[in-house]
C-alpha cells in the first residue's frame, strides 16, 4: 500500500496495522459522549454554601487531554505500520554485461581527419568516457594492429583500464598493419571463460585486414560459437568511402555473422552515440531489475506518540489533575 504526501510517496509494509485507526475513532466517540453524561458535583446541604464563580482556565483546557491521547495513539499504529519513503527507484541489467573494445592502433589511426583531431585520439577519448559510465559490467581492452596485445583483461577496475589506454598512440607499440583476425581472435580470448549471458566485443578500425595468419571471419565464426555477439565500427571520415580503407563489407559480414551491427563513425560525437546505442542493446538483452531506494519513516511517529503520551501523564497529574 502506498500514498503520497506532500510529492513524496509513502509505502507501508503491515497496511493492516492502520486498521486500528477506526477502533480509535470508535473509542474517541465513546469517550467524548461518556465526559459529556460525567455527573460532575459534589452533594451539599445548599448552594448558597458555595461561592459564584466561572470554571478556572485548567477546567476548561482539561478537554486538550484527550486529543493528546488520540494523536499519540495515532502516532504509534502509523509507526506499526511500518512506513516507508521511496526516495529513489531506478532498473539496472539483472546480470552484468561483459565487454570486450578491440581498438585499431595502426598508424593510419594518427590521420587528423575525425572531426579536427586523429581518429585515435577521438577514439580514446570516447572510450575512456564509456569506460567512466559503466557499472557493474566487466570490461576487457584489446589493442591491435599486425598484432594484438591484451591491454587490460576483464575486470571492474574501470580506472586501471583507463590508465592502461591513455598511453596508447598510434603505430606504437605494437608493429605496423591492420590485422582485423587477429585483433578480433584475442578479444574472443578474453571472453572464452567468461559465463556471463551477453558477451561483447565492440571493434572498431579505419582499415581493411592486410596482415595477420588468421582471417576476420573464421575469428568471427569462432565468436559466434562461443556466443559472442560481434559489433564492428568504421572509423569513417566525412567525405565518403574515397576517404578511408574500411572494408565496410567485411564488418557487415562479421556483425552479421555474430548477431552484433556494423556502425559508421565520422568523429568523436557520433562513434559516443555508436557506444551508447551498442550498451542500450545489451541491457535491452538481459533485461532489467528494479530497485527502490526507501528510508525507513516509522521513528519520528514513534518518538512523536512516546512524547504525547508522557505530555499527557504530566498534564493530567498536575496542571489538570481531577479532583475526586
Amino acid at each position: 500500500m502506498s500514498v503520497r504526501v506532500f510529492g513524496s510517496e509513502v509505502r507501508f509494509d503491515t497496511p493492516w496495522a492502520l486498521a486500528l485507526l477506526a477502533l480509535v475513532a470508535i473509542a474517541l466517540a465513546l469517550e467524548t459522549r461518556r465526559e459529556s453524561t460525567r455527573p460532575v458535583g459534589m452533594l451539599f446541604s445548599s448552594l448558597g454554601l458555595l461561592p459564584r464563580g466561572h470554571p478556572s482556565w485548567r477546567v476548561r483546557a482539561r478537554w486538550l487531554l484527550l486529543p493528546i491521547r488520540v494523536l499519540a495513539v495515532s502516532a504509534l499504529i502509523v509507526a506499526l505500520a511500518s512506513p516507508t519513503v521511496v526516495r529513489a527507484a531506478f532498473d539496472v541489467p539483472a546480470e552484468g554485461i561483459d565487454i570486450v573494445v578491440a581498438l585499431d592502433g595502426s598508424s593510419s589511426m594518427g590521420g587528423l581527419d575525425f572531426g579536427g583531431e586523429a581518429r585515435l585520439d577521438a577514439s580514446k577519448r570516447v572510450l575512456l568516457e564509456f569506460l567512466g559510465r559503466l557499472t557493474n559490467d566487466r570490461v576487457g581492452v584489446v589493442l591491435f594492429s599486425a598484432e594484438a596485445m591484451v591491454l587490460s583483461p576483464l575486470t571492474l577496475d574501470y580506472g586501471a583500464a583507463q590508465r592502461l589506454v591513455e598511453p596508447i598512440r598510434a603505430g606504437y607499440p605494437l608493429r605496423d598493419g591492420t590485422a582485423i583476425g587477429t585483433g578480433l581472435a584475442t578479444a574472443v580470448n578474453v571472453l572464452r571463460p567468461s559465463t556471463a549471458r551477453s558477451k561483447v566485443i565492440v571493434l572498431l578500425t579505419d582499415g581493411q585486414n592486410n596482415t595477420g595468419d588468421l582471417q576476420p571471419l573464421d575469428a568471427a565464426q569462432i565468436a559466434k560459437l562461443l556466443g559472442i555477439r560481434v559489433y564492428t565500427i568504421g572509423a569513417i571520415p566525412i567525405g565518403g568511402p574515397g576517404t578511408t580503407d574500411v572494408d565496410e563489407a567485411l564488418m557487415r559480414q562479421i556483425s552479421g555473422l555474430t548477431g552484433g551491427q556494423y556502425y559508421r563513425a565520422s568523429n568523436a560525437t557520433t562513434l559516443r552515440d555508436v557506444y551508447a546505442q551498442i550498451a542500450t542493446l545489451e541491457k535491452a538483452r538481459v533485461g532489467s531489475r528494479g530497485f527502490i531506494e526507501t528510508a525507513d519513516a516509522s521513528p519520528p511517529f514513534i518518538a512523536l506518540g512516546a512524547a504525547l503520551i508522557v505530555l499527557e501523564l504530566l498534564l493530567a497529574t498536575t496542571l489538570f489533575r481531577r479532583a475526586p
